[in-house]
């Protein structure tokens, strides 16, 4: 296993054929990645539904728009190439949600 673990680290791209293996990992990794952002993006879409429909049975009015304007900003962010200023904003509304949460969760 060793063995395998020091086969990856060496830098293949000096042949061509060696060039495809390094792009198929390049790949791999992005996929990775990409699927890393979709479960994540998913979890805070399920989030904001759930709160979402706390709000509609307790809340008010401004607390629902608001949170579905977060669930739309998630919609609209892309998770692999999200830029500081919105992961900020995100964090922000997320902070406001698990808030709220509780909140609606303890009027029960």
């Amino acid at each position: 296993m060793e063995d395998a673990d020091e086969l990856k680290s060496i830098h293949r791209s000096g042949t061509n054929i060696m060039s495809f293996f390094d792009d198929n990992d390049k790949e791999y990794e992005l996929q990775k990645q990409q699927s890393a952002a979709e479960v994540k993006k998913d979890e805070h879409l399920k989030s904001v539904e759930l709160l979402k429909t706390l709000i509609q049975e307790r809340g008010t009015k401004s607390d629902l728009t608001r949170i579905i304007a977060v669930g739309l900003l998630i919609e609209t962010t892309d998770f692999l190439n999200i830029p500081p200023d919105r992961k900020k904003m995100l964090k922000e509304n997320m902070n406001w949600c698990n808030t709220q949460y509780e909140k609606y969760k303890n009027e029960n």
